[in-house]
């Protein structure tokens, strides 16, 4: 059963360290890999062409180009240039895969604690199996991602389609986006409350806690004060630990368990 992370956030009684769960980094790797994604391409380019009528070959190449790299910014020159679609005809495209649900656009934080940041909003593709399929190319093997280098977007997409999905059923009202700006700082998730507060996530492959991991977390901290409510980090370790005051560790698979 999928929880309300946003919920368990806010909640004082959440404690770290009593979060546990039984995934390893081969279980995350696992969700990348699914039989018969292949064929599954050619359902979404069939579903594409019942809402309008749209090139197959297109649709196929604009989807791989939103897929890689897997959780980049929607920028319409680079997709056009990767998939031979004009940037006058790629609109179309994007809404429809938009639209079936294939791919979900994380927008870029409106929060009054950002400065300066960009609002292109990030092209996700909602099933990790087909994001690490059409983006095949960049690796060989299902141990190339055990890399981590690899593995870390395709982890980061993973966490934010799933928040995404916890939206419409949140008992807190929230929006879910994340940052980059002007200036450099970029954190990975920032979840919003209608009353300006805010939740600050990064999404991290390694098992153990690092001091510059929290570097991001801690940098929109000082400037949102009382406003951020806290800073956390998702990892591969199999259990939460507190960091520090407002920043804490929880793993991965606590967004959905």
């Amino acid at each position: 059963m999928v929880t309300d992370l946003v919920a368990r956030l806010g909640s004082r009684a959440l404690v770290p360290a009593e979060v546990q769960t039984g995934w390893d980094l081969s279980d995350y790797v696992g969700l990348l890999y699914r039989d018969g994604v292949g064929a599954e391409v050619e359902s979404i380019v069939r579903r594409a062409r019942e809402l309008r009528r749209l090139d197959p070959a297109r649709l196929r190449a604009v989807l791989t180009a939103l897929a890689d790299p897997p959780g980049a910014e929607l920028n319409k020159a680079r997709i056009a240039a990767a998939s031979g679609v004009p940037v006058t005809t790629l609109a179309p495209y994007v809404d429809a895969l938009v639209e079936l649900g294939v791919v979900v656009l994380l927008p870029g934080c409106r929060a009054a604690v950002a400065k300066r940041a960009i609002r292109r909003p990030r092209a996700l593709v909602a099933d990790a199996a087909l994001g690490r399929h059409l983006g095949a190319r960049r690796f060989a093997s299902r141990s190339d991602l055990g890399a981590r280098r690899w593995l870390a977007p395709h982890l980061r997409s993973l966490v934010a389609t799933e928040l995404v999905r916890q939206q419409a059923t949140s008992v807190v009202g929230h929006r879910v986006g994340y940052l980059r700006e002007r200036n450099g700082l970029a954190v990975d998730l920032v979840v919003e409350l209608p009353d300006e507060r805010v939740f600050s996530i990064e999404v991290r492959t390694a098992a153990a806690l690092r001091p510059h991991q929290f570097d991001a977390l801690h940098a929109l901290s000082r400037r949102a004060g009382s406003r951020m409510i806290g800073g956390v980090v998702l990892n591969t370790a199999s259990r939460g630990h507190r960091y520090g005051p407002q920043m804490w560790s929880l793993p991965i698979s606590a967004v959905w368990e």
